[in-house]
């Protein structure tokens, strides 16, 4: 009997590890892929900072001393956070930056756009927990990259229109 206790024990730790992160690989094109790992948001975990609005309502402006991205400026808590996020090409792993990526959820290809620019490339993602929209764009250039753009600004999705 006490092996059985010992083993449901195991069983649910196991278990609430999995619904804690998630994790997958999208391919883009035929020699690219992103691999991605979220996590659900722990708010012992971070720094939460508030502030007004001109209206002198408050909001969640700041996470880790950082803007963040992913709700509409109000006071909900972001749900998950994005952790990793590699681009494969061929089998070159190029990490990118994803600081301050909150409500990413669950992720598909048609939240990407992937292109060759020349001597270098060009990922395109959105993200969205249905109102908080925003978008990254990273340069990789010779196996490195740098995020370009991380922003909920409207002009910033142009590349959406070009797919």
């Amino acid at each position: 009997m006490k092996n059985i206790f010992k083993i449901i024990f195991f069983l649910s730790i196991i278990t609430e590890s999995y619904a804690q992160t998630q994790s997958g690989e999208i391919a883009l094109e035929k020699n690219a892929s992103v691999m991605w790992i979220t996590k659900a948001f722990k708010e012992s975990e971070h720094k939460i900072e508030i502030c007004n609005s001109e209206s002198e309502w408050k909001y969640i402006c700041k996470v880790d001393g950082k803007p963040w991205f992913g709700s509409d400026q109000g006071m909900e808590k972001p749900k998950d956070q994005l952790t990793k996020l590699t681009l494969k090409i061929e089998n070159r792993l190029i990490e990118l930056d994803v600081t301050g990526m909150f409500n990413a959820g669950f992720l598909s290809k048609h939240q990407f756009s992937f292109r060759k620019e020349g001597d270098f490339y060009k990922l395109y993602a959105f993200f969205s927990d249905g109102a908080g929209s925003y978008t990254a764009h990273w340069l990789i250039v010779d196996g490195s990259s740098i995020r370009e753009v991380l922003s909920n600004d409207e002009r910033y999705f142009y590349w959406q229109m070009e797919k």
